[in-house]
């Protein structure tokens, strides 16, 4: 995975595979460190070490690659990545990358990824909050909300997704992040 807008990506896919209508995600950046945490009501982890390259519960194929590329990702630039199992069904992935480190992955293009999930899986629920200057969370999309205010069943129409896009993305610049161009650094290099 050249990005984390592809680890992101491949996250989601995980938690709609789980099983998950309901898909949380929040974001955070600051001192050039890259915080998200990705909570789902899906099935939830089976095993405890699903980092492991050779535990999967994909049936067409016996290894899963995701997790641990993350994982690795992450362990590089003196990060963390931690999965544990929410009570009653889902699970709760967090990861943390520090940007500025020599072997962190640019950030790809992660309001397209948002955008890309509601096209796959419309009928799922994605939320995403970015954490504000004051560290309370700020929602930038709520699927669920745009489907019952804008009375839509589908939410794949084009202007909806631009809407979207535009939304997160400057939300996205608002904390440093800028998704068209890769890792915009804070402070002097």
């Amino acid at each position: 995975m050249k990005d984390l807008a592809d680890h992101l990506f491949d996250i989601l896919e995980n938690s709609v595979t789980a099983g998950a209508t309901e898909v949380k995600v929040i974001l955070d950046f600051h001192n050039n460190i890259f915080f998200c945490e990705i909570k789902d009501n899906g099935r939830g982890v089976k095993s405890e070490d699903v980092t492991d390259p050779f535990v999967t519960s994909r049936k067409e194929r016996k290894v899963g690659l995701g997790l641990p590329l993350l994982k690795k990702t992450a362990e590089n630039t003196d990060g963390f990545l931690r999965i544990s199992k929410l009570k009653g069904t889902g699970t709760s992935l967090k990861f943390e990358t520090d940007i500025s480190h020599i072997d962190a992955k640019p950030f790809g293009n992660l309001a397209k990824v948002f955008v890309d999930a509601m096209r796959s899986w419309p009928e799922i629920n994605f939320e995403v909050l970015i954490k504000g200057e004051k560290g309370k969370n700020e929602q930038v999309l709520n699927t669920k909300e745009i489907r019952d205010t804008m009375g839509l069943s589908d939410i794949r129409h084009k202007e909806i997704q631009n809407f979207v896009y535009q939304s997160i993305d400057k939300e996205l610049k608002r904390i440093g992040i800028n998704t068209q161009f890769g890792n915009k650094y804070k402070g002097e290099l």
